[in-house]
This record gives C-alpha cells, sequence and structure tokens, in this order.
C-alpha cells in the first residue's frame, strides 16, 4: 500500500478509536490510540509529500471538534450515556427542592399581605399571621405598605407594592327590610 493510503486508512482509525471513546468507558486508552493514530496518520502524509501531510492536518482540525461536538451532543441520549451521566433537568420544577416548606410557598403566589421593614430589596412580609423571608420585585417597599405575592425564588416570595383598590364593607348591622336604607340620616334631595 501506498503511503497515501495508509495515511487515510490511519486517519479512519483514529476517528473510529475517538468515536469509541465516548460510548465505551476504556478508561483513556481509547484516547491515547486516537491520538496515536492521528499523529501516524500526520507522519506518514508527509511522507508522501508535503500537500498530504497538510491535507491530513487540515481534515483532523475539521474532524476532532466537529466529532467531539457531535458526541458531546448525542451522548448523554444513549444508553450509555444515560447510564453514565445525570439526566438534564426538563423543567424548572425538576431542580426544586420537594419540601412540602417550598410546595407550601407556591400557595401563596397571588395572596396579599403587607411588609414588616423596609425591603430594599429583602425584608419579610406578613401574610395571615405568618412572617415570611421576601423579595421586593425590583423597587423599595416602605414599612406596613401592603404587598401582593407576584412569585416565588429560591424558598423567597417575590413581592410587589399592593395598589389595587378594595371596597371596604361598612360595619353596619344588616337592614331587616331590603327596602329599607342602611343609614336612616340621609336626606332625601328630591323630597320638597
Amino acid at each position: 500500500m501506498t503511503p497515501v493510503v495508509w495515511a487515510i486508512v490511519l486517519l479512519a482509525l483514529g476517528l473510529v478509536f475517538l468515536v469509541l471513546e465516548f460510548f465505551i468507558p476504556s478508561g483513556g486508552a481509547l484516547a491515547v490510540m486516537c491520538a496515536l493514530s492521528f499523529v501516524a496518520a500526520i507522519i506518514v502524509g508527509f511522507m508522501a509529500g508535503p500537500l498530504t501531510g497538510t491535507a491530513i492536518v487540515l481534515a483532523i482540525c475539521a474532524i476532532v471538534p466537529s466529532s467531539v461536538g457531535a458526541a458531546i451532543r448525542w451522548w448523554p441520549d444513549t444508553p450509555i450515556g444515560k447510564l453514565m451521566l445525570i439526566q438534564r433537568p426538563r423543567t424548572s420544577d425538576d431542580v426544586l427542592p420537594e419540601t412540602m416548606a417550598y410546595r407550601g410557598l407556591k400557595g401563596l403566589v397571588g395572596r396579599r399581605g403587607q411588609s414588616k421593614g423596609l425591603m430594599l430589596p429583602s425584608g419579610s412580609v406578613l401574610i395571615d399571621g405568618k412572617t415570611y423571608d421576601a423579595v421586593s420585585d425590583g423597587m423599595p417597599i416602605e414599612p406596613h405598605q401592603p404587598v401582593i405575592v407576584v412569585g416565588i425564588s429560591t424558598q423567597r416570595l417575590i413581592v410587589r407594592p399592593d395598589n389595587t383598590i378594595r371596597a371596604e364593607l361598612a360595619d353596619a348591622a344588616p337592614a331587616t327590610d331590603p327596602n329599607e336604607p342602611l343609614v336612616a340620616d340621609i336626606p332625601d334631595p328630591f323630597a320638597d
């Protein structure tokens, strides 16, 4: 066989060792064989001529990064990759703690309370008589200001000032007659 054929065979053999290194746990033995094959392919390529040697070097410079990138991209999805690696989380809930305290915080989103002190941006809030650690959503919150929970991040509530207008019910006793006015002292503006 000619040196050009040997260089191509060694280049192909190095590529095979490179791919096998990602799929077979060899402790680096296949990586050493890959490197030796590539070096031998370069040496034999230059023995065949400078053009052949340069072509082999350029081929190795193109093949190695693309093969490594492809192997890293698809290797975790192979059966041996799934056995050797920790599975990637699919959603943010996969990496969050499974404690009751954290899961209970999710139920507070949308609830209203008030800040206990000045929040620049962190502090504590009081919701239904319980105190929670909280972080302001980008704005300072004054002490005792009404807040609303908009999210949860790292075991802390994310709150914003509550600027909604809420109707307050009068403390009057309910009327016995539905036609009777709630307040009897209001004069009728149309009576003359």
